[in-house]
């Protein structure tokens, strides 16, 4: 895929540059036509040339032609074929008078042709934009990454309507050339017929009708073809090889092309794309129908007028006809641009259609600005005398540059609520999630509402959030959402931080599809494990968590409700978006790692002894209950000795949660040495402590961690407990934190005396 990206834009750029040479050499040769034309349409009579058409205001009609003339001689050379004109044509020039005779009513008449017209700029500018229109669907199909059969025909299209366009069929002087370009002309009409029926059958998706009848999509090209081919072919044999091997003409195969085949065309288009524009029963789908339908409309109607006033013999004699079949013409672009940016047609990622649009708008008014100074510039200097004017022109740059970057941000805002509505709306709110997450304070809280928040705002079925640990290089599981009919995550998983697919992340620095790694062979292979374990999670899309080139967490989205694919704008703003989000977690990790034990997310020591001091005041101070507890795991080496230190961290997590759901609110717990918690009880007498001691106890025998050979790995836990009443009761006036661990120390060695996994004192024998 990547080594085929250069190769997209090289096409590309070569297709670019081939049509601008095309569209170079049709002004060109728009320009010497224009020189040798006369004002008149010809067409072969019996034996002579027929004058079937006189331009008014041209050179003919001033020399005295008539309708109904036949070319006798036309300078100096005796006519007798259409093609002798184009032979005789080409040595035309502006300017040069050229002797002509015709006859008319049986005699001759000698005139004196002076050719030439002045440039059809109009013509020729609004050609050059219907062919820049469908040139630019060309090179916007062609940069995807995502292709699919309505993309390649809407690429076949546009392609061939943008070469048909750039045919210089107007030209004068080279009669076999123009028979060529004409042959070429129908051909491409024909195969323009069933492609477009064929996209037009696919728009805004396949029908269940068209799998029905598989026959119908052959039949389109089938049509098309036999038309543009027998055109073509009549065209060539006939005015080309001398050879008359059809029953019917040139002219008589080319009115059925235009008299037939074109208006069955229009009408079979707009047929296909009103039914899902009206019927459909997804209003998306019907939005992008209608779109396409109203780009179809134009030239459907344009198709169907043309067609009577060609029979009528009224179009040839409107000179605006080409100019506005141009325009028609360009109504199918603009209607497929606007589907694809605001209703998503055939799914197109428009990565840079907001750049390409604001590169655009910032080009016209720069064009604008120097045509407002130039045009300021001559009115004003006829005003003001000699000198005057130069300060009324600076003055004029003073302001338009004054007003030209408020008036360009005025039309980004502008361009990103109307053409972009849905990027706007995800931005606000990202922007409104990036906002509330610093206000969270505690990084689980944080990662609950990031993960819930990133699911509701992109529609994921499943999300899942890992913070890194510097001390221990590994990311441990923070917080996670799954299907609801998902398996419950393992809160224990972690992940080494040199693994080569989160190394490859951190170098990209930049969200990545989870699938870019497996098809990476080399780091597929070398980090299976990871990339098994991030399946267990559900996740398609890693998004890094950077923050100066060090990877603070992975976010981790799964699968979209709708079956979407994440769009490449929706990639830019989830990249914006990891950049505040890591700021935030590093700065509430560094706030937490002072408080925090990294591995369990439990109280440090220094912690929790001083909690341990805040609360012991405070029952002193009002006298009232308060029981402390410290808890060993039972025979917890064994876990590290023989299953490794991963597998007993991540053991040790779990308990960790275990042992912080297990307690009250009002409780708290510290990781008090390698295997040991503290807990701390206030307002909380000796049997009410023994009950929640005894859930702790519970829970943390339930804790099963699954192992990858199919076994699963658990260890016991030993509680005492010792209260501040005990020590009221033998008199000591002043209590101390260290009186309360030592008490407890005690109790813990009786309960691992007595067997381990049991609280001392027990339930029962409270008095």
């Amino acid at each position: 895929m990547l080594s085929q990206k250069p190769t997209r834009w090289l096409l590309a750029a070569g297709i670019s540059l081939t049509f601008v040479g095309l569209l170079v050499y049709q002004g060109l040769d728009v320009a010497r036509s224009e020189g040798r034309r006369s004002g008149v349409e010809i067409d072969q009579g019996d034996g002579a040339i027929a004058i079937t058409r006189v331009a008014p205001g041209l050179a003919a009609e001033r020399a005295g032609v008539q309708k109904g003339d036949e070319v006798v001689r036309l300078d100096g050379m005796r006519t007798v074929k259409v093609g002798d004109w184009d032979l005789a044509a080409a040595d035309f020039s502006p300017d040069r008078p050229v002797a002509l005779t015709v006859r008319r009513d049986g005699r001759e008449i000698d005139l004196t042709l002076t050719p030439g017209a002045p440039f059809p700029w109009w013509r020729v500018g609004t050609n050059a934009i219907a062919v820049l229109g469908y040139l630019g669907l060309v090179l916007l199909v062609l940069l995807q990454e995502k292709r699919d059969l309505r993309t390649r025909l809407l690429f076949l299209f546009s392609l061939s309507v943008a070469i048909e366009l750039v045919l210089p069929i107007g030209s004068i002087g080279s009669y076999d050339l123009l028979i060529w370009v004409f042959s070429a002309y129908f051909l491409l009409t024909g195969f323009e017929i069933g492609l477009e029926l064929h996209l037009a059958a696919l728009i805004p998706e396949r029908p269940d009708w068209l799998r029905r009848q598989r026959w119908v999509i052959p039949a389109f090209y089938v049509f098309g073809l036999s038309f543009g081919g027998l055109a073509a072919a009549t065209f060539l044999l006939e005015d080309i090889a001398g050879l008359d091997p059809f029953p019917w003409t040139s002219g008589q195969i080319e009115e059925a092309l235009l008299h037939l085949a074109l208006p069955l065309w229009a009408l079979g288009v707009a047929a296909l794309l009103a039914v899902p524009a009206f019927s459909h029963p997804q209003p998306r789908q019907r939005q992008q129908a209608a779109l396409v339908l109203m780009g179809v409309v134009p030239w459907v109607l344009w198709m169907l007028v043309s067609t009577m006033l060609d029979q009528a013999g009224i179009l040839s004699s409107l000179y605006w006809a080409q100019t506005l079949e141009s325009l028609v013409l360009l109504c199918y672009p603009v209607a497929v641009f606007i589907a694809i940016f605001r209703y998503h047609l055939f799914d197109i990622e428009l990565a840079l259609r907001r750049s390409l649009l604001y590169g655009t708008l910032t080009g016209a008014l720069i064009l604008l600005f120097y045509a407002a100074l130039g045009a300021g510039g001559a009115i004003f200097s006829q005003i003001v005398q000699d000198g005057g004017s130069v300060w009324v022109v600076a003055g004029a740059t003073l302001v338009l540059g004054l007003l030209f970057a408020p008036l360009m941000r005025h039309l980004q805002r502008w361009i990103d609520h109307r053409l972009f509505p849905e990027r706007h709306a995800l931005r606000a709110h990202l922007v409104a999630l990036a906002s509330e997450l610093p206000s969270l304070g505690k990084l689980p809280l944080m990662g609950d509402h990031l993960v819930s928040r990133i699911c509701g705002i992109f529609a994921c079925r499943s999300a899942a959030l890992l913070i890194a640990d510097p001390s221990s290089d590994v990311l441990s599981l923070l917080a996670a959402k799954r299907p609801p009919h998902g398996e419950e995550l393992d809160r224990s998983l972690l992940l080494p931080l040199q693994d080569p697919a989160l190394v490859a992340l951190r170098r990209l620095h930049r969200p990545v599809p989870v699938d870019a790694f497996r098809s990476t062979q080399s780091v597929a292979e070398e980090s299976s494990v990871l990339l098994q374990r991030l399946e267990l999670l559900d996740g398609i899309l890693m998004v890094p968590l950077m923050s100066h080139d060090r990877l603070v967490g992975l976010l981790l989205l799964g699968p979209r409700a709708t079956g979407r694919q994440y769009r490449n704008e929706e990639l830019e703003l989830l990249d914006l978006l990891s950049l505040h989000v890591a700021s935030v977690f590093e700065n509430a990790r560094l706030f937490e790692s002072a408080t925090y034990e990294s591995l369990t997310g439990l109280l440090r020591r220094e912690a929790i002894l001083e909690q341990l001091d805040l609360e012991l005041q405070r029952a002193l101070r009002y006298r009232r209950p308060l029981t402390l507890g410290l808890a060993d795991l039972d025979h917890f080496k064994n876990v590290n000795d023989e299953h490794g230190h991963l597998v007993g961290d991540s053991l040790l997590k779990r308990i960790a949660r275990a042992i912080q759901t297990s307690l009250r609110t009002t409780d708290s717990v510290g990781r008090y040495g390698g295997e040991e918690f503290l807990l701390i009880l206030p307002e909380t007498d000796l049997r009410g402590a023994q009950s929640v001691a005894e859930k702790v106890r519970q829970a943390v025998q339930s804790c099963d961690l699954p192992l990858e050979d199919g076994s699963s790995a658990s260890v016991t836990i030993s509680i005492g407990l010792a209260t501040l009443d005990d020590h009221r009761r033998e008199g000591y006036e002043l209590v101390t934190a260290r009186d309360l661990l030592a008490a407890a120390d005690r109790s813990l060695y009786r309960a691992k005396g007595a067997g381990r996994n049991r609280v001392h004192p027990l339930l029962s024998r409270a008095g």
